[in-house]
């Protein structure tokens, strides 16, 4: 009998890692693909979605020829995405309108204060979200009104709009598979986390239409498979898509209310399971749909300190400081404390 293998794909901040996994979860083969951070002016950034897509294969087929498999051997995949960075692409030629806004980007700062003083409460009620610019309904909202034609067109359908599981998925399937799960759409402030759909009151008042907007299906099951014509030839089940931080809780085996997980990379970010319901916090951390599955909602509190591994890339991009991120550690133990 032959062996299974497993393909996961974590689509970051910085870049790209994917593991091929055997069915005793055994380590065959990895890869690890960067790509560029856009700074147009301060306080924004952005992704070029393709560089993305591309990088994002370029990392799967390293990760497939370390493992000397070809893709046709993976019994199913499972994505993992940034959560709130999100874009607008083509429907038709696939081709996204506008960069993706990142998730640290704070373009919409001043349009997250005039919603906040007038709809604060009514959004953290449904959402379990502060109002801010870190998620992503503001984001779409300002693609759509800042580049010429948009907001038409997606009043015409030509246009789908959403985080980067959403278009990866799109990708994948060539175009055939619009889901994202309940994770990823709970960090719109666009998704009520209660009944678990769009809400009508929040697309209203970001004035972004649902029709642009991706199915919310269970964070894993038989999702779809991927198009041979876009994925190496195969067509492989996709399994589970979920945002990066709820993956790391699942995948620490917090499965349990109470039990928690603390991450660190481009950001620090600790997660705790509360169970079937969501719980409000007095104390500023935020309430979020950890997973779905099989129609049953997990919830989760979430706090996090937004820059971490990002700066040690600024040193070296930014500053030029440093040649690597390795380097980083030499310099912080040159010195007695900081």
């Amino acid at each position: 009998m032959s062996k299974a293998y497993y393909l996961g794909v974590d689509q970051g901040t910085t870049g790209t890692t994917t593991l091929v996994l055997d069915e005793h979860w055994n380590l065959c083969g990895s890869a690890y693909r960067e790509h560029t951070q856009y700074y147009p002016a301060p306080g924004w950034v952005e992704h070029d979605p393709e560089e993305i897509w591309h990088k994002t294969r370029e990392a799967i087929a390293a990760a497939l020829a370390a493992a000397r498999l070809h893709a046709r051997e993976i019994r199913a995949l499972g994505l993992a995405n940034q959560g709130e960075t999100c874009l607008v692409w083509d429907k038709t030629t696939g081709r996204p309108i506008y960069n993706a806004i990142v998730w640290q980007d704070r373009r919409t700062s001043a349009a997250a204060e005039s919603l906040k003083a007038a709809h604060e409460q009514m959004i953290s009620q449904k959402t379990g979200l502060p109002v801010d610019a870190y998620f992503s309904g503001l984001k779409i909202q300002w693609i759509l009104d800042h580049v010429p034609e948009a907001r038409r067109r997606a009043e015409r359908g030509e246009l789908m709009a959403g985080t980067l599981d959403t278009y990866l998925l799109w990708k994948m399937t060539g175009g055939q598979l619009r889901l994202t799960d309940p994770s990823t759409a709970s960090r719109t402030m666009l998704f009520n986390i209660h009944t678990g759909q769009w809400d009508e009151q929040l697309l209203g008042l970001l004035n972004v239409p649902c029709s642009v907007l991706a199915e919310v299906s269970d964070t894993a099951g038989r999702l779809g498979y991927t198009c041979p014509e876009s994925f190496f030839d195969a067509r492989v089940p996709i399994g589970a898509s979920v945002v990066d931080q709820p993956a790391a809780l699942f995948g620490q085996a917090c499965l349990q209310k109470g039990s928690l997980k603390t991450t660190y990379g481009t950001g620090c970010f600790m997660l705790m399971n509360t169970g079937e319901a969501p719980v409000r916090s007095p104390n500023g951390l935020v309430t979020t749909v950890a997973w779905r599955l099989s129609g049953k909602t997990t919830y989760a509190l979430d706090g996090g300190v937004y820059i971490a591994g990002a700066a040690v890339q600024w040193l070296r991009d930014g500053l030029g400081i440093i040649g690597s991120a390795a380097e980083s550690e030499a310099l912080a133990a040159a010195v007695p404390d900081t």
